[in-house]
């Protein structure tokens, strides 16, 4: 498809995003904050911590109170407060993936993902040529173009890198549109190149767009998808860019052999983290990496500039305001993407690791915080409110379930795409939702015990659980539900995490009948 400049590229309109407030950002700090662990022994465990959740997607608005990190690295903000996430269901995007178990009044596209964009039954396969002063370059499709910008992915992207030049020497706070660094966006400790921490969260934020992209466009993902190698001769890269292809240097052909070939032991030795690796990849040559036996490679920069068009830089890859635009951004960063994917894997990690998937969606969350920054017309929307309600597990129980120190709805929260085990505990769903979804109900990691049985807490596996005794209960594997003893909360030493006073209230709610709250 040819789009020539006149015409432009973003003549597809679908009109301005929506969005839906939630009270989310506080359990996904929590998730952050370790309350769901990627080794849970236990992940199907009926009450507190364990893995689940969803990859990230892109588009809430909010503010962040912390961001992820890679390796050991810690990036909490000291000057950001709890702020409110929110989720983009755009006109353009749809609302995207289910609300889970419990009745939850809204999604949240961080955590569950996008569902099919309605121009991806009709969209043009590959990339878009787009003519200027005699040259050609390559964008993504125009409707992909519209879509980014009705949600301000570009600018979000380009201050999402300018927010971490705020430091001393950085020269991002100046080239800021939006006075990014002074903003309501806390600036992450870990500033561009500067520590670990930042390279993981370079990783996780493309991976965040990668993702969402694929979601919103999956019979046309090759638009999205990297180099199977870095890109060595001509005949790898698409055919308006081979005539113009010079040789790498040295150096790079040897870094790039390195990533290429990160699974190798000599080359996965050189950096203790992922971060470290993502760092290497992100940096320029020379820049000192902490624990790394390598200076940064630079291959992200060398990548960016190799296909840049002097006179055509409306959606180039030297143009940082607009280059999510260009098809070999996606070809690079995709690339990038897969040699990060060949280290986790080398290093015994999974793609649905929680804390990949807290990382990314804690990327997701800030550049939709950025993004309203930017655009304060993206205003969230309100969610309908949940009832008031009154009765014993509302005043008493729930308030266990959600506590900073159990931090039960943490991964069994409403939002969560298909909440751990399929349980919710808390989060943005009515008391009564949550026990409609206990009592009588089959437990997945319980065997033929329920979850709540009406007046016997010695039968129903969540108080089981919850009170350190689920082993010595005879659990049988039933109906394709195991046995998964373990207490929950975790917990270091392998007791209870919840005191005996709190055990003693979620008792004696399932002797008296395990009665459903009541609306005032």
């Amino acid at each position: 498809m040819r789009i020539n400049d006149q015409a432009g590229l973003s003549t597809v309109s679908f009109g301005k995003s929506s969005r839906r407030t939630l009270g989310l950002l506080s359990c996904v700090t929590a998730l952050l904050l370790g309350a769901c662990s990627g080794e849970d022994p236990d992940p199907g465990g009926t009450a507190g911590a364990g893995g689940g959740g969803t990859q990230g997607a892109g588009g809430a608005s909010g503010t962040p109170s912390s961001v992820a990190s890679g390796g050991d690295a810690s990036t909490s903000n000291s000057n950001s407060t709890a702020a409110t996430a929110s989720s983009s269901t755009g006109d353009a995007a749809g609302s995207g993936g289910s609300s889970g178990a419990g009745g939850a009044h809204s999604t949240d596209h961080c955590l569950v993902g996008f569902d099919p964009h309605p121009s991806d039954a009709t969209m043009s396969d590959g990339a878009a040529e787009f003519s200027k002063n005699g040259q050609i370059d390559l964008t993504v499709q125009p409707e992909v173009i519209a879509w980014m910008e009705q949600n301000e992915w570009q600018a979000a992207h380009f201050e999402w890198h300018s927010i971490r030049r705020c430091g001393g020497g950085g020269f991002g706070g100046g080239m800021s549109r939006v006075d990014i660094c002074n903003s309501a966006v806390p600036v992450p400790s870990d500033q561009e190149c500067k520590t670990t921490g930042d390279g993981f969260q370079f990783l996780a934020m493309h991976r965040h767009m990668i993702q969402s992209l694929k979601q919103l466009w999956p019979k046309h993902s090759e638009q999205f998808e990297g180099f199977k190698k870095f890109p060595t001769t001509a005949e790898e890269l698409p055919q308006q860019w081979r005539a113009d292809f010079r040789p790498w240097s040295a150096t790079t052909l040897a870094n790039a052999k390195i990533a290429d070939e990160i699974d190798k032991p000599e080359n996965l030795s050189r950096f203790p983290d992922e971060g470290a690796f993502g760092m290497w990849l992100q940096c320029f040559a020379g820049q000192a990496i902490p624990g790394a036996s390598v200076s940064a490679s630079g291959l992200h920069g060398d990548l960016h500039f190799k296909w840049v068009r002097s006179n055509n830089a409306d959606h180039g890859l030297g143009n940082q305001f607009t280059n999510i635009d260009n098809y070999m951004f996606w070809k690079l960063h995709g690339w990038i993407d897969n040699v990060w994917e060949k280290y986790r894997v080398a290093k015994g990690m999974s793609p649905t690791d929680q804390k990949l998937k807290d990382a990314v969606a804690a990327q997701c969350y800030e550049m939709d915080a950025i993004a309203q920054v930017i655009n304060p017309e993206l205003k969230p929307d309100p969610v309908d409110p949940l009832p008031t309600e009154s009765g014993a597990f509302h005043t008493t129980v729930r308030p266990i379930l959600e506590s900073d120190v159990n931090k039960c709805s943490g991964c069994h929260g409403a939002q969560s795409t298909g909440p751990q085990a399929g349980l919710s505990l808390g989060g943005d769903v009515s008391s009564a939702d949550i026990v409609a979804g206990l009592v009588n109900q089959a437990s997945k990691s319980g065997g033929q015990f329920r979850l709540v049985v009406p007046g016997n807490p010695d039968q129903s596996w969540l108080y089981l659980k919850a009170a350190g005794t689920a082993a010595n209960a005879g659990c049988r594997p039933s109906g394709g539900a195991s046995c998964l003893t373990g207490v929950m909360p975790q917990s270091a030493d392998g007791k209870p995490t919840l005191t005996s006073t709190e055990l003693a209230t979620l008792r004696k709610w399932i002797q008296d009948g395990a009665p459903a709250p009541t609306e005032r």
